[in-house]
């Protein structure tokens, strides 16, 4: 009977199995490669990161080169896998359009008049101002029809005599009602007045279509008889 060295054949087997992975195996792995980086695919995380492939320049015939070395008068090294140069930077965009400017801010210096006369009736450019006398004026408050102060306005009056007889007067108007007003010895309504002192300060403030409210500081003599 022939003896078979298995060892032998093992080892020829392996050899056969190497060979034809090199001759067959590696070189369609590496045209797969080819064909997908030049199609437009990129494999991520490969390992190893790049691949060195060999062409040779007769024939352009390709090979994987393990050690990343090719032969060079007679091969042309490609590096698959390989990050390319940065592009050049894009044009800067358009700037944008300027957007609407914002409203202006209220102003904090209250506007202020000074009454000259001896007889102020209210103007509808009074509202929110700061009205004020060095003498003893009355001051009328109009009635709707005529003068349409906003529900809510608001006049602030400023009594700066320096006597007590710089007296102010706040006067209703027909049809008008001033919240707190003054009456005389025959419970008849007078003029709404400051104290008789200088340097009082009081507010109109309309709650009403005809309906005002007059805030002041306590008087200590608030009617007329």
């Amino acid at each position: 009977m022939q003896n078979i060295d298995l060892s032998k054949s093992a080892n020829n087997t392996n050899s056969e199995v190497r060979n034809s992975v090199k001759k067959y195996a590696l070189p369609a792995f590496v045209s797969a490669v080819v064909a997908l980086v030049a199609g437009g695919v990129f494999a991520v995380n490969a390992t190893p990161a790049n691949i060195t492939v060999c062409a040779a320049k007769n024939s352009g015939a390709m090979r994987y080169s393990p050690s990343g070395a090719c032969k060079g008068a007679k091969e042309t090294k490609l590096v698959l896998g390989q990050q390319g140069p940065a592009g050049a930077t894009g044009a800067t965009g358009a700037t944008g359009a300027t957007g609407p400017a914002g409203a202006t801010g209220s102003n904090a210096t209250q506007s202020f008049f000074e009454i000259k006369t001896s007889s102020y009736t209210l103007a509808l450019a009074d509202a929110g101002k700061f009205l004020f006398s060095r003498s003893s004026p009355t001051i009328v408050v109009p009635n709707n029809s005529a003068v349409a102060f906003p529900i809510g306005t608001k006049i602030d009056i400023g009594q700066l005599g320096a006597t007590t007889a710089n007296i102010i007067f706040v006067n209703p108007n027909s049809g008008v009602t001033i919240n707190d007003q003054a009456l005389n010895s025959a419970g008849t309504a007078v003029s709404q007045t400051f104290d008789r002192g200088a340097f009082q300060i009081g507010v109109l403030v309309k709650v009403g279509t005809n309906e005002w409210l007059f805030l002041r500081s306590p008087d200590e003599n608030s009617s007329t008889s």
